[in-house]
Protein backbone atom coordinates (compact mmCIF):
# COMPACT_ATOMS: atom_id res chain seq x y z
CA UNK A 1 0.00 0.00 0.00
CA UNK A 2 1.28 3.46 -1.14
CA UNK A 3 2.38 5.73 1.92
CA UNK A 4 0.47 8.07 3.40
CA UNK A 5 0.07 11.35 1.78
CA UNK A 6 -3.13 13.77 2.83
CA UNK A 7 -4.87 13.74 6.20
CA UNK A 8 -8.30 12.87 8.45
CA UNK A 9 -9.28 16.53 9.37
CA UNK A 10 -11.34 16.56 12.67
CA UNK A 11 -14.31 18.66 11.21
CA UNK A 12 -16.75 18.71 14.38
CA UNK A 13 -16.67 17.94 18.63
CA UNK A 14 -19.14 16.94 20.90
CA UNK A 15 -19.86 15.17 24.05
CA UNK A 16 -22.52 13.34 26.28
CA UNK A 17 -23.49 12.52 29.52
CA UNK A 18 -23.36 15.18 32.00
CA UNK A 19 -23.58 18.24 29.16
CA UNK A 20 -26.70 16.61 28.17
CA UNK A 21 -28.55 13.24 26.69
CA UNK A 22 -28.39 14.14 23.57
CA UNK A 23 -25.50 15.49 20.63
CA UNK A 24 -26.59 16.46 17.59
CA UNK A 25 -24.14 17.51 14.20
CA UNK A 26 -24.59 18.59 10.54
CA UNK A 27 -21.86 18.68 8.24
CA UNK A 28 -21.52 19.45 4.19
CA UNK A 29 -19.31 17.77 2.38
CA UNK A 30 -16.83 20.28 0.43
CA UNK A 31 -14.70 19.87 -2.80
CA UNK A 32 -15.07 17.71 -5.85
CA UNK A 33 -13.93 14.07 -4.35
CA UNK A 34 -16.13 12.08 -2.10
CA UNK A 35 -14.94 11.37 1.27
CA UNK A 36 -14.79 8.96 4.07
CA UNK A 37 -16.75 10.26 7.44
CA UNK A 38 -15.80 8.63 10.66
CA UNK A 39 -17.24 9.39 14.27
CA UNK A 40 -14.66 7.75 16.85
CA UNK A 41 -15.12 7.92 20.52
CA UNK A 42 -12.05 9.76 21.59
CA UNK A 43 -12.42 9.72 25.60
CA UNK A 44 -14.99 8.41 28.35
CA UNK A 45 -15.50 8.69 32.17
CA UNK A 46 -19.46 7.20 31.66
CA UNK A 47 -20.89 5.68 34.27
CA UNK A 48 -20.89 1.73 33.51
CA UNK A 49 -24.45 2.27 33.85
CA UNK A 50 -24.75 3.97 30.73
CA UNK A 51 -24.50 3.45 27.18
CA UNK A 52 -24.26 5.57 24.08
CA UNK A 53 -25.58 4.93 20.48
CA UNK A 54 -25.36 6.65 17.24
CA UNK A 55 -26.49 7.11 13.93
CA UNK A 56 -25.24 8.83 11.05
CA UNK A 57 -27.38 10.11 8.24
CA UNK A 58 -26.95 11.62 4.61
CA UNK A 59 -29.17 13.65 3.10
CA UNK A 60 -32.24 12.57 5.22
CA UNK A 61 -31.25 8.29 4.65
CA UNK A 62 -30.07 6.59 7.64
CA UNK A 63 -26.92 4.86 6.61
CA UNK A 64 -25.76 3.39 9.62
CA UNK A 65 -25.89 3.09 13.33
CA UNK A 66 -24.72 1.56 16.44
CA UNK A 67 -22.78 1.46 19.85
CA UNK A 68 -19.93 3.72 19.93
CA UNK A 69 -19.46 3.54 24.02
CA UNK A 70 -16.03 2.11 24.06
CA UNK A 71 -12.73 4.67 23.85
CA UNK A 72 -12.02 3.73 20.36
CA UNK A 73 -15.47 2.76 18.68
CA UNK A 74 -16.25 4.13 15.16
CA UNK A 75 -18.84 4.35 12.84
CA UNK A 76 -18.13 5.73 9.17
CA UNK A 77 -19.72 5.87 5.78
CA UNK A 78 -18.54 7.14 2.66
CA UNK A 79 -20.37 10.76 1.06
CA UNK A 80 -19.98 12.87 -2.00
CA UNK A 81 -19.46 16.23 -2.58
CA UNK A 82 -22.46 18.85 -1.45
CA UNK A 83 -23.49 15.46 0.64
CA UNK A 84 -25.22 16.78 4.12
CA UNK A 85 -24.08 14.67 7.08
CA UNK A 86 -25.93 14.61 10.33
CA UNK A 87 -24.64 12.86 13.28
CA UNK A 88 -27.35 12.11 16.47
CA UNK A 89 -25.31 10.49 19.67
CA UNK A 90 -27.79 9.68 22.70
CA UNK A 91 -27.29 7.89 25.71
CA UNK A 92 -29.26 5.15 27.10
CA UNK A 93 -29.54 3.39 30.51
CA UNK A 94 -27.98 0.27 30.15
CA UNK A 95 -30.22 -1.09 33.49
CA UNK A 96 -27.43 -3.11 35.01
CA UNK A 97 -28.08 -2.67 38.45
CA UNK A 98 -24.31 0.23 38.70
CA UNK A 99 -24.97 2.70 40.88
CA UNK A 100 -22.29 5.75 40.40
CA UNK A 101 -22.02 9.49 42.22
CA UNK A 102 -21.46 11.22 38.94
CA UNK A 103 -22.53 10.36 35.40
CA UNK A 104 -19.96 11.55 33.47
CA UNK A 105 -19.14 12.33 29.87
CA UNK A 106 -18.26 10.55 26.61
CA UNK A 107 -16.18 13.34 24.30
CA UNK A 108 -16.34 11.87 20.29
CA UNK A 109 -15.19 13.86 17.26
CA UNK A 110 -16.29 13.58 13.36
CA UNK A 111 -13.37 13.18 11.32
CA UNK A 112 -13.46 13.84 7.34
CA UNK A 113 -11.01 11.65 5.45
CA UNK A 114 -10.12 12.05 2.37
CA UNK A 115 -9.97 9.16 -0.37
CA UNK A 116 -6.95 9.30 -2.57
CA UNK A 117 -7.33 7.82 -6.14
CA UNK A 118 -3.80 6.69 -7.54
CA UNK A 119 -2.64 7.49 -10.94
CA UNK A 120 -3.70 5.18 -14.02
CA UNK A 121 -0.64 2.35 -14.05
CA UNK A 122 0.66 2.93 -11.02
CA UNK A 123 1.57 0.26 -8.98
CA UNK A 124 -0.30 -0.93 -5.64
CA UNK A 125 -3.75 -0.79 -5.06
CA UNK A 126 -6.47 1.45 -6.74
CA UNK A 127 -7.27 3.69 -3.78
CA UNK A 128 -6.39 4.13 -0.08
CA UNK A 129 -7.02 6.80 2.49
CA UNK A 130 -4.53 9.04 3.37
CA UNK A 131 -3.88 9.78 6.84
CA UNK A 132 -1.96 11.75 9.29
CA UNK A 133 1.56 10.93 9.19
CA UNK A 134 2.60 9.35 12.02
CA UNK A 135 5.45 10.42 14.53
CA UNK A 136 8.17 8.34 16.00
CA UNK A 137 9.24 5.11 14.07
CA UNK A 138 6.28 4.88 12.26
CA UNK A 139 6.46 7.99 10.17
CA UNK A 140 7.60 7.55 6.62
CA UNK A 141 6.12 3.94 6.45
CA UNK A 142 3.51 2.49 4.92
CA UNK A 143 0.18 -0.01 6.32
CA UNK A 144 -0.66 -3.00 4.14
CA UNK A 145 -3.30 -6.14 4.65
CA UNK A 146 -1.51 -9.09 6.36
CA UNK A 147 -4.62 -11.59 6.51
CA UNK A 148 -8.05 -11.38 6.87
CA UNK A 149 -10.34 -13.63 8.86
CA UNK A 150 -13.95 -14.64 10.07
CA UNK A 151 -16.11 -13.06 7.60
CA UNK A 152 -19.94 -13.34 7.74
CA UNK A 153 -22.15 -11.24 5.90
CA UNK A 154 -26.09 -11.24 6.50
CA UNK A 155 -29.44 -9.19 5.28
CA UNK A 156 -32.14 -8.61 8.23
CA UNK A 157 -35.58 -8.55 6.70
CA UNK A 158 -37.50 -8.93 9.52
CA UNK A 159 -40.73 -7.75 10.60
CA UNK A 160 -41.30 -4.64 10.88
CA UNK A 161 -38.06 -3.38 9.00
CA UNK A 162 -36.51 -1.92 7.07
CA UNK A 163 -33.90 -4.36 5.52
CA UNK A 164 -30.72 -3.95 6.68
CA UNK A 165 -27.61 -5.47 5.43
CA UNK A 166 -24.46 -6.28 7.49
CA UNK A 167 -20.73 -7.44 7.03
CA UNK A 168 -18.18 -8.52 9.77
CA UNK A 169 -14.90 -9.92 9.82
CA UNK A 170 -11.55 -9.36 11.53
CA UNK A 171 -8.47 -8.03 10.00
CA UNK A 172 -4.64 -8.00 11.29
CA UNK A 173 -2.82 -5.15 11.45
CA UNK A 174 0.76 -4.34 12.82
CA UNK A 175 -0.34 -2.25 15.75
CA UNK A 176 -3.26 -1.31 17.94
CA UNK A 177 -2.91 2.54 16.02
CA UNK A 178 -4.02 1.64 12.63
CA UNK A 179 -8.33 1.62 12.17
CA UNK A 180 -10.00 -0.54 9.92
CA UNK A 181 -12.55 0.78 7.32
CA UNK A 182 -15.12 -0.82 5.07
CA UNK A 183 -16.60 1.53 2.24
CA UNK A 184 -18.27 0.68 -0.93
CA UNK A 185 -16.02 0.60 -4.37
CA UNK A 186 -16.22 3.16 -6.86
CA UNK A 187 -16.88 2.00 -9.51
CA UNK A 188 -19.53 -1.15 -8.29
CA UNK A 189 -19.21 -4.25 -10.55
CA UNK A 190 -22.49 -4.81 -13.34
CA UNK A 191 -24.40 -7.28 -10.75
CA UNK A 192 -26.24 -4.90 -7.97
CA UNK A 193 -26.76 -8.03 -6.06
CA UNK A 194 -22.93 -8.25 -5.40
CA UNK A 195 -21.82 -5.36 -2.97
CA UNK A 196 -18.24 -4.38 -3.86
CA UNK A 197 -16.28 -3.26 -0.77
CA UNK A 198 -12.72 -1.64 -0.32
CA UNK A 199 -10.58 -2.40 2.45
CA UNK A 200 -9.18 0.61 3.69
CA UNK A 201 -6.40 0.84 7.38
CA UNK A 202 -5.74 4.24 8.78
CA UNK A 203 -2.53 5.00 11.35
CA UNK A 204 -3.13 7.26 13.56
CA UNK A 205 -0.33 9.09 14.67
CA UNK A 206 1.28 9.36 17.93
CA UNK A 207 3.99 6.03 18.86
CA UNK A 208 2.21 2.62 18.49
CA UNK A 209 3.78 -0.84 19.92
CA UNK A 210 4.47 -2.81 17.22
CA UNK A 211 2.71 -5.75 18.50
CA UNK A 212 -0.02 -7.29 15.36
CA UNK A 213 -3.70 -7.41 16.50
CA UNK A 214 -6.47 -8.11 15.08
CA UNK A 215 -9.47 -5.44 14.25
CA UNK A 216 -12.95 -5.55 13.99
CA UNK A 217 -14.12 -4.86 10.54
CA UNK A 218 -18.10 -3.57 9.81
CA UNK A 219 -20.19 -2.38 6.99
CA UNK A 220 -24.31 -1.82 7.54
CA UNK A 221 -26.60 -0.60 5.11
CA UNK A 222 -30.28 0.52 5.48
CA UNK A 223 -33.09 -0.32 2.75
CA UNK A 224 -30.35 -2.52 0.89
CA UNK A 225 -29.82 -6.69 0.62
CA UNK A 226 -27.29 -8.55 -1.33
CA UNK A 227 -26.28 -11.96 -2.13
CA UNK A 228 -22.10 -11.82 -2.16
CA UNK A 229 -19.70 -9.59 -0.87
CA UNK A 230 -16.60 -8.77 -2.15
CA UNK A 231 -14.05 -7.20 -0.34
CA UNK A 232 -10.98 -5.54 -2.08
CA UNK A 233 -7.71 -4.72 -0.94
CA UNK A 234 -6.43 -2.28 -3.98
CA UNK A 235 -7.12 -4.44 -6.95
CA UNK A 236 -6.99 -8.20 -5.46
CA UNK A 237 -9.94 -9.35 -3.75
CA UNK A 238 -9.35 -10.75 -0.97
CA UNK A 239 -12.73 -12.20 0.55
CA UNK A 240 -15.66 -13.38 -0.92
CA UNK A 241 -18.74 -13.36 1.58
CA UNK A 242 -21.62 -15.13 0.41
CA UNK A 243 -24.86 -13.68 2.16
CA UNK A 244 -27.44 -15.14 4.47
CA UNK A 245 -31.07 -14.06 5.36
CA UNK A 246 -32.41 -13.89 8.51
CA UNK A 247 -36.02 -14.12 7.80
Amino acid sequence: MASPVGACFTVAKGGVGESGASSFITHKIAGQTSKIIVLRTVDSSLCPNTGVVALLVVNGIHFTSGRITAKGSTLQTDAKPGDQVTVIVHTIPLFNEVMCIRLGELDFILEECQLEVAAEGQPGPASHLATSPPTGPLSGRSVSTASTRDWYAWNNVMPPGPNQFHIVGEVEVPNPGVDVLLVPRTPQGINPRVLLLDLHLIQRPGLWPQIVVWKHASYKKVNATYDKVQVFSGIQVIADVPVETAT
